[in-house]
């Protein structure tokens, strides 16, 4: 069961996405500081996608998943570099040797440092195509909308389009 940071299942939510992703993975685990950031500030602050991934958790879904003792440590050390969120999920990806979902560029290399493979938003997006889950016509707007937010640099965004057009 993957783990995810929050920018990913806020981006993937945005984008009408989520409902797509259950279909790939049957749950997501989050840390608590991820729940904090996705779900209760996001509901305190009136965005949408807050009251879906809290339908998400209340679901089973998307999972809060608390830290060992271990993984706290490792995570207060880490959020000297990274945010708290980050930090959170991937001493728990280290935790559980599992897949981290986390589009953060400093984040990404700090868990690649500790041998955490590490997905983006744009890469889960690749992934729904490449499992069929959607067509290319759909992954090129969900791409091209993904960087008309300004979320993503336009060199990345290319490589991407490129790489959907080579799925077969």
């Amino acid at each position: 069961m993957p783990v995810s940071n929050s920018s990913p299942l806020i981006h993937m939510s945005r984008l009408g996405k989520l409902g797509y992703a259950r279909e790939l993975f049957h749950s997501i685990m989050i840390p608590p500081a991820v729940r904090s950031e996705t779900i209760d500030a996001g509901r305190r602050d009136g965005y949408g996608d807050a009251i879906l991934l809290e339908k998400l958790s209340e679901d089973g879904w998307l999972r809060t998943t608390e830290l060992s003792a271990a993984s706290k440590n490792l995570a207060a050390e880490l959020s000297g570099a990274v945010g708290t969120g980050e930090a959170e999920a991937i001493a728990l990806a280290v935790e559980r040797g599992e897949r981290l979902f986390i589009d953060d560029l400093k984040g990404r290399r700090t868990a690649e440092f500790y041998k955490v493979e590490t997905t983006t938003t744009l890469g889960l997006i690749l992934e729904l195509l490449t499992h069929g889950v959607l067509t290319k016509t759909d992954y090129r707007k969900n791409v091209k909308n993904y960087g008309s937010q300004g979320w993503i640099s336009s060199d990345i965004l290319q490589e991407f389009l490129e790489r959907g057009e080579q799925v077969e």
